[in-house]
């Protein structure tokens, strides 16, 4: 008889512009990376197993009733996946999940969206489901709340669709969110780079909830200059000017310190990558450490890894390609 498995997959992402801003409905540009995550299910009697090797937890099988501390808020969001795909009963719940792929955790990459939608994927694949990425969306929704409180939404939708994207949260009195796919005129090659982060997602976001209701009218003023960044990267990315790119890159990065979301370690890589000649260079996701985006010559890119590595950080080059 043929083995019973469930597949799926999702890439990990970047946010060009509009970070932290989002959540307060201005707009975001987001990309998706081409690297991601797999997951795999498959029967097991003792399920429900997850196993995720690319987190350095291959020969751990965590289990629901028993996980705690770092892999708690992991273990409930894959609760979370098992009840939004139909597996409640005991019998139902008898799979083992395998997580593997190259995107790092809890570095501002995606990666708590791109487990979520693997995940996802590969549960509704084994329990003989399809299901539309607006289903995905929604299940997917509910576990980044168990990782992050209060998420835009960017995550997951551009993990969902892929590509490259505008996205906008949805305010009163609708709150319906807007995700539009976005034209990118020539290839951006960029190099990532990232330090251990300081404080969570949720520990980051609730901080800058805190002092935004502490002095509203900065804050404000802050989230609509990253707003108009954000659309001005818009025209620059359709354009394909690599130059106009980089220097709203640091504008966003100028703008998001200002917020008080960046680092020492955020601002060393920042300095690195300018110094490497980057067209400009920001950190990438929530903050607080944790991933730096640097927008490269491609000739470049190399000896600026080296000089992360060098450094004692850990880099990868990716490139976002043109769209057709």
């Amino acid at each position: 008889m043929k083995r019973r498995v469930g597949t799926g997959a999702a890439p990990g992402k970047v946010i060009l512009f509009g970070e932290h801003a989002v959540v307060y409905g201005r707009p975001a540009i987001a990309a998706a990376l081409g690297t991601g995550l797999g997951a795999t299910v498959e029967a097991d009697a003792t399920g429900p197993v997850l196993r995720i090797p690319a987190w350095g937890r291959g020969g751990q099988q965590v289990r629901l009733e028993s996980a705690g501390g770092s892999f708690e808020s992991i273990s409930r969001a894959f609760a979370v996946a098992l009840t939004q795909v139909g597996l409640i009963s005991a019998e139902a719940r008898q799979v083992a999940v395998t997580v593997d792929g190259g995107i790092p955790p809890g570095v501002g990459l995606g990666s708590s969206a791109a487990f979520s939608v693997a995940v996802l994927r590969a549960l509704f694949d084994y329990a003989g489901h399809p299901a539309s990425p607006q289903t995905v969306l929604a299940a997917a929704m509910e576990m980044e709340r168990v990782f992050h409180g209060t998420p835009s939404g960017l995550d997951h939708t551009i993990v969902t669709h892929g590509g490259c994207a505008r996205f906008q949260r949805g305010q009163a009195p609708t709150f319906e969110s807007t995700f539009e796919s976005l034209p990118v005129g020539r290839p951006l090659t960029l190099v990532v780079s990232w330090s251990p982060r300081e404080l969570t997602t949720r520990g980051v976001v609730a901080r800058l909830r805190e002092r935004r209701e502490r002095y509203p009218l900065p804050f404000e003023r802050l989230f609509d200059a990253i707003g108009e960044v954000t659309r001005e990267g818009q025209v620059a990315l359709s354009n394909g000017d690599l130059e106009q790119l980089g220097l709203l890159f640091d504008h966003n990065h100028g703008l998001l310190s200002a917020l008080g979301v960046s680092t020492l370690a955020n601002e060393q890589l920042v300095s690195l990558s300018r110094r490497g000649g980057a067209y400009g260079a920001k950190l990438t996701g929530a903050g607080g450490g944790g991933a730096v985006l640097a927008l490269m010559p491609e000739e470049r890119c190399s000896s600026l890894v080296s000089t992360f590595e060098r450094e004692g950080f850990k880099a990868f080059a990716t490139t976002i390609e043109a769209t057709p």
